[in-house]
Order: structure tokens, then C-alpha cells, then sequence
């Protein structure tokens, strides 16, 4: 298999073998990140091979009445979570403080393969699901800091930074998908109170790309704000 090489612009073959040794060395979140990126991209006659001795073919064949949509499965998957259906715990002592159970691991592995696909949403012009799936994506992540709700178990200094996210990926796309959509100083109350929640070191660098998606009305809200969130640097 060849990839371009991002520096050079040649055609590098991978070397399975390694890609391998890598993947063994991930916890199982990460091995769950992999598996969904695998899924997705795998095509569908692929996919016999690959369960043979593991899954009957019949179980996964697509029933075009119940397929959901996108928003449908992000908000099932918000509601789940807020339920408490991904929390498992266990007996926490010095040597497993820093595993994950695997309610915690399905969980992050099921919230980053979503935020993807918002994130492909809003990049194919899908703007009303990638605000409202990235709005239910990101509320689980406020509340996970709350520590009001039994969503996920961290077994040590718990928070949503376990979770993962990119938030220089996913707080513009979610400021340029909600920026069509909401009022002037609906869109810029938003940005802030994302900003302020989520956007740590990076606050320059998210507040420009928040003013760079903005209409001239929204920068214009988001300035009021602004020399307050560049001081919480």
C-alpha cells in the first residue's frame, strides 16, 4: 500500500507489519478509535472476510427501515450517555488508576467517531446537523465537568480533556455551522461560553477562527467579549 508522503510529495509504501506493532501499543480506546476509522472506510464487500469466525453475516446486513440518520443516532447516543448507559465502574488501586473501563472506552470511542462525522457534515454544506450534532457532542462534554451525572468513569483526574477531543478541529466547525443559522449575539453568547468551557491555551487562535466564520454583525457582537477571553490566555 502507497501513500504521498504530507512532506515530500513522494509515494511511500506502508509497511503493515508495523502499522500492526502500533496498534499494540493503544489502550482499547484507542484500539475502538481505529476500529470505527476502519469501519467506515472499509467497502462493503470487504466486510465477509473480515468477520468470518466472528459475526454471522445476516446480523449486520442493513434494514433500510430503521436505518437512522445522523442527528437521530448523536441525539440517541446523548441520551444514552446522560442515562448512564456507557458508565461502568470499578475498585480503583495504584496499579489500574490510570485504566479506563470499557463503558468509558466505548463511550469516547462513540463520541469521537460522531464529532467526525459532524465534522464531514459541515465540510459537505450539512449545516443545521453538524450545529445540532456538535451542540449534543459538546453538552455531554459540560456535563462530564459538572460531575453532576454518571456518564463515564475516570478512574483519576476526571474530565472531559480524557475524552480527547480537538477542539481546534471542532469549535470552528461548530462556530461556522452554527453562524447562518442564529442571531447576532445568540451566535457570539455561544462562541464565548464554548470559548470559556473548552478553549484553554488556544484562545487566540479560536477566536480568530471564530471571527473568520462570523458575519460582520457577529464579529462585531463577538468584540465585546473579546479582550475579556484573550486575558483568560
Amino acid at each position: 500500500m502507497d501513500i504521498e508522503d504530507i512532506k515530500g510529495g513522494m509515494r511511500r509504501e506502508i509497511d503493515r507489519d508495523k502499522v500492526r506493532a502500533e496498534a499494540r501499543k493503544l489502550d482499547g480506546t484507542g484500539l475502538r478509535v481505529w476500529l470505527d476509522r476502519a469501519i467506515d472506510m472499509l467497502p462493503d464487500e470487504a466486510f465477509p472476510e473480515l468477520i468470518a469466525d466472528y459475526v454471522h453475516l445476516k446480523d449486520i446486513v442493513a434494514d433500510e427501515r430503521t436505518r437512522p440518520d445522523l442527528f437521530r443516532t448523536i441525539r440517541q447516543f446523548h441520551r444514552d450517555s446522560l442515562a448512564g448507559r456507557y458508565y461502568q465502574d470499578f475498585m480503583v488501586n495504584s496499579h489500574n488508576f490510570m485504566e479506563k473501563s470499557r463503558g468509558t472506552e466505548n463511550f469516547i470511542a462513540e463520541h469521537s467517531r460522531l464529532v467526525e462525522a459532524c465534522l464531514r457534515a459541515e465540510q459537505a454544506g450539512d449545516l443545521k446537523t453538524a450545529a445540532e450534532g456538535l451542540g449534543l457532542l459538546i453538552d455531554l462534554m459540560r456535563e462530564i465537568d459538572r460531575c453532576e451525572r454518571d456518564i463515564v468513569f475516570f478512574a483519576d483526574e476526571a474530565g472531559s480533556w480524557q475524552v480527547g477531543v480537538i477542539w481546534e478541529r471542532v469549535l470552528p466547525a461548530w462556530f461556522r455551522s452554527l453562524s447562518p443559522s442564529v442571531d447576532d449575539y445568540e451566535w457570539a453568547e455561544t462562541v464565548v461560553d464554548a470559548l470559556r468551557g473548552f478553549a484553554g491555551y488556544q484562545m487566540d487562535t479560536l477566536l480568530d477562527a471564530a471571527g473568520e466564520s462570523a458575519t460582520p454583525e457577529q464579529r462585531e457582537a463577538l468584540a465585546e467579549y473579546e479582550d475579556e477571553l484573550r486575558r483568560r490566555r
